[in-house]
């Protein structure tokens, strides 16, 4: 166990340091400058470059920044002056996980259920009900879903806060409903297909052979041999939906990490766009990491190492 999470470890500092060095020549492949007010005179500029180390050789800068990130040190973005990039990246975090955590509980929570009644049911109208509502989850983009939620829940019957962040938690219901319907379509859908094999394997008969009900055989063993599939893309999705969902957050005005990543895009801002981006790679690493570990829990005959005993 230990001999395997150091590698892992070693595997995650590796990912990091090659998402780092592509993302760093990457980013001075950009046209343009991070100063491109016009209203700069170019004596200006030219300070601001050597402020911030641009006039400096590619290869130089790229030692700097090397040497940066193993004290801990993000930068400090050209856009907000005198801002370390953590700062700003830690200010933005905050909604962005809520939301994208609460909506990951929600959608899997539900989506799990869905889908195991679905395969218990299978070819009778529940399950033709819970496929549409699994398609049509995962057909429609989750901004239609915002703003649906938005006009009905918010507009029409006003049970909600439209767009106001700082209304407390009660801010955070619809996006999370949102955003929730993806998580909800996949899970459901891996989930019915998964335990419809596994309703069909022998030890549940050999289970029901001696006894157990159908909800009963499917609580103590299709159930957890139904999760692995789903813990594979509960582990990206978790990620995704995070590190924020631009157009939702957009829709309910919520100061999440998705619009300081485009900002940063658009004014060319090296040092935010490479710290999110080392931030997102970080945790995708953590979490397949942590999906990993889950496949010895949910089932003991796979190892660590990847082999079954």
């Amino acid at each position: 166990m230990g001999r395997y999470l150091l590698k892992r470890l070693g595997y995650l500092v590796l990912t990091l340091f090659i998402v780092a060095s592509l993302t760093f020549f990457l980013m001075k492949g950009l046209p343009g400058t991070p100063f491109n007010n016009p209203k700069l005179p170019a004596e200006q500029i030219a300070l601001l470059k050597t402020q911030y180390g641009l006039d400096q050789p590619v290869w130089r800068q790229y030692l700097q920044y090397l040497g940066g990130l193993m004290r801990g040190d993000f930068g400090t973005s050209y856009q907000f002056v005198g801002q370390p990039v953590s700062y700003l990246i830690a200010s933005r975090l905050g909604p962005s996980l809520q939301i994208g955590l609460q909506a990951m509980i929600v959608g899997t929570s539900l989506g799990i259920l869905l889908g195991a009644i679905a395969a218990i049911r299978q070819n009778t109208w529940v399950d033709a009900v819970a496929t549409i509502f699994a398609i049509i989850g995962r057909s429609i983009p989750n901004f239609v879903f915002a703003a649906l939620l938005q006009f009905l829940l918010a507009y029409q019957m006003h049970l909600f806060p439209v767009a106001l962040w700082d209304d407390g938690w009660a801010s955070s219901i619809l996006p999370t409903l949102a955003l929730a319907m993806a998580p909800l379509a996949n899970t459901a859908r891996f989930m019915r297909t998964e335990m419809v094999d596994v309703l069909n394997t022998d030890y549940i008969e050999l289970a029901r052979a001696k006894g157990d009900s159908q909800w009963q055989a499917v609580a103590r063993h299709a159930l957890r041999n139904s999760l692995i599939p789903i813990v594979t893309i509960i582990g990206p999705m978790t990620v995704d939906l995070m590190t924020g969902s631009l157009v939702v957050e957009n829709v309910f005005a919520i100061p999440g990490i998705g619009e300081q990543f485009v900002k940063s895009i658009t004014t060319n801002d090296y040092p935010v766009i490479m710290g999110l981006t080392l931030m997102y790679s970080f945790a995708l690493t953590v979490v397949i990491l942590i999906v990993d570990i889950l496949y010895g829990l949910i089932d003991p005959r796979i190892r660590l190492t990847g082999e079954v005993a």
